[in-house]
């Protein structure tokens, strides 16, 4: 969870959550128990999971959950609405359709005169059409729940994948919403599983071969977070299915895709119901079909009928067979009052699988393009122009389709290129993420990758593991080019900085980092950046700055705004103690005017280590700025100003 500071406001500080699930709703921030609370966690990490065990605890009245006092509860999955449906229809469709004398727009009411007693779940939020619309005419009051214009009283719990945090960021919302992570498998659980798993197989040993191939494969060890993958890619080890060929998401899946083949022809009872790898190829290619059209609905589907089959019901059940789809019969009539007929639901085993065969199916469609009339547009120029104002929601089914193809990869770049709805920072990680499901970035990719990396910097905005393979797929002549690095607006995991430090080791002409509005956690072992001479921060979590400094031994300038003095100064002197401190020029340290009196002063404890560092081991230092931090204690002044002797230029304002 993200603390917060008295006014409210994110202090891009991570505090870990004890307990179950359960305890979210109990949770308070700053003594007061939160209005609007997010979930955020990619694919698969159990966001729904989640959603699911709360629910259950609520109904059954779990003995001693958090959950069991609540009055009610209503739980609402975005993937069964579409963009004009209201918080009063989804509810009273999904969970009262049996009470007929119950309208959305009572039932809407009666939450708007009881919000004390009314807590709600609105799962999936990336699934949900409404929230990506530009016309405010056009949005559901579903809009205004998440806004806390609608039900400000009542207590609402949204989850989502992390490409659409920044929503939460705008006007109010970042003050309201109290921002949670499901973070998946750690490295050590999903170790441990895998020891468990082999343990129990005629080949316990090979287990170990598997954690080694984790370990050099960032790309994978990423889906293994997932517990999901990690089973998956279990069994795809104990089988040989999978190999240390096996380099990205893209192949993996495929791989997916054999064991679930080879698992349905042991189970078919004649050889005329063997699915060959043709067979196999056209399914995933058609199945992809109507993937693509889900999500490119406006609806963001990801729940079907056998309607939506109507054309290729026989793909329909070889899917099922196979596993890539389940099929669910559901029986409204166990409702007393329901004169509904019997319907049936269709979903992919999990939301990387439709994104996979979409981008398969989309790959195969450019591969086999023939030439076209010159009014006429490629399907995947069609759908490039259909996901131009809202690319970033379509990042994995580029990647899968970039993985797939190379000649498809640089048709990618070329878009992402011309797209003016992105930022400079979105648009280099997009580009790099795509660029790290190729199995190489030679040639054209190279060139299209240069042309998005200019000569002198670039621009990151929260990067992923794949940015991170991305970049160490680029060139060793574009690497030697870049001066600066930027990361804004990141939350950094320990993973994440390792693998980037580590990439960032080979870039020699590396000077400059800047970084703004971010939270950076490091491991003791994480690589040092020698090259780098200057650092400019802004608005860092305070255990950032230790683990920052320590490993930049180079530093001659450092220009840092802070949050928190009392908080901020310690950890900077004792990263930049650790790092030796020898090579420094200039240090520059500024607390903003509008900061309160309280996060601009600081201890003697505080001045005089920072004043003991200067003296014992910044030896070169030329000159000392220190903008509106304030003393508690004249005397403390005076001895940083002795401890400054050999500093030319001293400037203290405050």
């Amino acid at each position: 969870m993200v603390k917060k500071d008295a006014r409210g406001q994110d202090m891009n500080k991570k505090e870990k959550l004890q307990g179950s699930v359960a305890e979210i709703f109990s949770t308070k921030v700053n003594g007061k128990l939160p209005a609007r609370i997010l979930i955020s966690a990619p694919a698969g990490r159990g966001k729904t999971t989640a959603v699911a065990k709360m629910a259950y605890d609520w109904v059954h009245r779990e003995r001693g959950s958090a959950l069991e006092h609540l009055p009610l509860l209503f739980v609402v999955k975005f993937r069964n609405t579409s963009q004009l449906t209201s918080i009063g229809e989804a509810i009273k469709s999904h969970l009262l359709s049996d009470v007929h004398d119950l309208t959305p727009e009572g039932l809407e009411s009666f939450i708007r005169e009881n919000q004390e007693i009314c807590h709600i779940i609105l799962d999936g939020l990336d699934e949900y059409a409404g929230i990506s619309s530009s016309n405010r005419s056009l949005e559901s009051n579903m809009v205004s729940v998440i806004r806390w214009e609608e039900f400000p009283e009542c207590r609402v719990l949204v989850t989502t994948r992390p490409h659409l945090e920044n929503f939460f960021n705008q006007d109010d919302l970042s003050r309201v919403y109290t921002k949670m992570w499901i973070e998946g498998f750690s490295q050590e659980s999903s170790r441990e599983y895998t020891d468990k798993f082999f343990a129990s197989t005629s080949s316990p040993d090979r287990g170990r071969g598997l954690k080694v191939y984790l370990d050099d494969q960032p790309l994978i060890n990423e889906l293994v977070k997932t517990p999901l993958f990690c089973l998956m890619v279990c069994h795809l080890w104990s089988e040989e299915l999978l190999n240390t060929k096996t380099t990205t998401q893209t192949e993996l899946l495929d791989s997916v895709n054999d064991f679930l083949m080879h698992h349905a022809n042991a189970r078919a009872t004649s050889k005329g119901k063997q699915i060959t790898d043709e067979n196999l190829g056209e399914i995933i290619r058609k199945l992809g079909k109507v993937a693509l059209a889900g999500l490119l609905d406006d609806s963001k589907k990801l729940v079907f009928t056998p309607h939506d089959f109507r054309r290729v019901p026989y793909i329909l059940d070889r899917a099922c067979e196979l596993g890539i789809l389940s099929k669910m019969t559901v029986t409204p009539t166990r409702l007393p009052r329901s004169h509904k007929t019997t319907s049936i639901t269709i979903e992919f085993y999990h939301k990387l699988a439709q994104e996979h065969s979409a981008g398969k199916y989309l790959a195969a469609k450019a591969k086999s393009r023939k030439r076209q009339w010159p009014w006429q547009i490629s399907k995947l120029d069609s759908v490039l122009l259909k996901i131009n104002a809202n690319i970033g929601d379509y990042e994995h089914l580029l990647r899968f389709a970039a993985g797939t193809d190379n000649s498809l990869c640089i048709r990618i770049m070329e878009a992402l290129l011309s797209n003016s709805n992105l930022d400079e920072s979105e648009r280099y990680r997009i580009l790099l993420d795509c660029s790290s499901e190729t199995k190489g970035t030679e040639g054209n990719v190279s060139s299209l990758v240069q042309r998005c990396v200019n000569a002198e910097s670039i621009v990151l905005k929260s990067p992923t593991v794949y940015t991170v393979v991305g970049m160490q797929n680029l060139p060793k002549q574009l690497k030697r080019q870049v001066m600066t690095i930027k990361f804004e607006g990141s939350t950094l995991t320990t993973d994440v900085t390792s693998g980037l430090w580590s990439c960032l080791e080979s870039f020699s002409m590396l000077r400059t980092l800047t970084i703004s509005d971010s939270s950076l956690s490091f491991h003791p072992s994480t690589h040092e950046l020698p090259s780098v001479e200057k650092l400019s921060a802004k608005r860092l979590t305070s255990q950032s700055y230790e683990g920052l400094l320590s490993s930049l031994p180079g530093l001659v300038h450092i220009d840092i705004t802070i949050d928190d003095a009392e908080k901020d100064i310690p950890q900077i002197t004792t990263g930049l103690r650790r790092a030796g401190g020898q090579q420094l020029t200039h240090i520059e340290l500024t607390a903003p005017l509008s900061l309160p009196s309280e996060k601009n002063s600081v201890s003697r404890e505080t001045m005089r280590g920072l004043g003991l560092l200067i003296r014992e081991q910044t030896k070169k230092l030329q000159q000392l700025k220190l903008y509106w931090v304030k003393c508690t204690d004249e005397e403390d002044l005076v001895y940083l100003i002795e401890c400054c002797r050999r500093v030319k230029t001293m400037s203290y304002v405050r």
